[in-house]
């Protein structure tokens, strides 16, 4: 299977696409035992071992694919961090939240750290990964971006799942399409998956340290229910705009033939 490259990538990474969804979500639902919780939830009773066995499924299919071009390399040229300056203030923003609502207790912080780093690795792996670079080899740069985020989005729905809330995953499937955008301008901006990958991790650990905060606060109300959906849209769209003016001047670039994604 060595070398899968040509017109058999793209049907390939779709098949692995569906595969690491059902390891990711069959596995929370069984770790949860069934229950219906929030992710927060399931981040408190241990690490996410369904999200580790989904990014270990990924490295197997690399290993056993020969696929090399995704982009694990040192940011091309490393003054192109300079453009984390946004994701810092975000997190920063995030953990400052997180402290003054009351930080929880370190040993959940270090499980919240270890599952969000899992979570980062595995997705952007499939998709700014796997999916983005398999759908560059059938169509040019922008519609593999857009199609790339919006999947990515999309399979946050699952989520419902294990929450037994599918309004607040159509939301979250929303905003991720929003963040995933982001992500896509890192990665293109630096040629390097691993900034993506950081900003992903720290975005979740500094979000689930806010939720975690929020869980140890006793008689939260439900008044400003319409602000808890307008809330997380208005977070994440400087993030989508922000990606929107790092990819200003990017070409909509020709489609990626056999010989470049190898040379990659």
């Amino acid at each position: 299977m060595k070398n899968v490259h040509g017109s058999a990538r793209l049907p390939l990474s779709l098949a692995v696409y569906i595969l690491w969804a059902a390891i990711t979500i069959l596995g929370g639902i069984g770790l949860s035992g069934g229950q219906q919780q929030s992710l927060t939830e399931g981040l408190s009773k241990g690490p996410l071992w369904n999200v580790v066995a989904a990014f270990l499924f990924l490295v197997a299919v690399i290993a056993l694919t020969g696929w090399r071009d995704l982009k694990f390399v040192a940011p091309k040229p490393m003054s192109s961090l300079r453009i984390m300056w946004l994701p810092a203030l975000y997190i920063i923003g995030f953990l400052g939240i997180a402290g003054v609502l009351g930080l929880p207790p370190l040993n959940l912080m270090l499980l919240i750290l270890i599952s969000t780093a899992f979570v980062g690795l595995s997705e952007e792996t499939m998709f700014r990964g796997i999916l983005f670079q398999a759908l560059r080899t059938r169509v040019k740069l922008w519609p593999a971006m857009i199609w790339t985020s919006v999947l990515f989005g999309s399979v946050h729905i699952l989520n419902a799942l294990t929450t037994g809330e599918f309004l607040n995953a159509l939301l979250q499937a929303f905003t991720a399409t929003l963040s995933g955008f982001a992500f896509m301008a890192i990665l293109v901006r630096t040629g390097s998956i691993w900034p993506p990958i950081i900003y992903h991790a720290l975005w979740d650990f500094g979000t689930f340290s806010i939720s975690a905060s929020q869980m140890s606060s006793e008689g939260a109300s439900g008044d400003g229910a319409g602000w808890a959906f307008l809330l997380p849209v208005l977070l994440v769209l400087p993030n989508f705009l922000y990606g929107l003016y790092l990819l200003r001047n990017v070409r909509n670039d020709h489609v990626l033939s056999t010989d470049e994604t190898v040379a990659h």
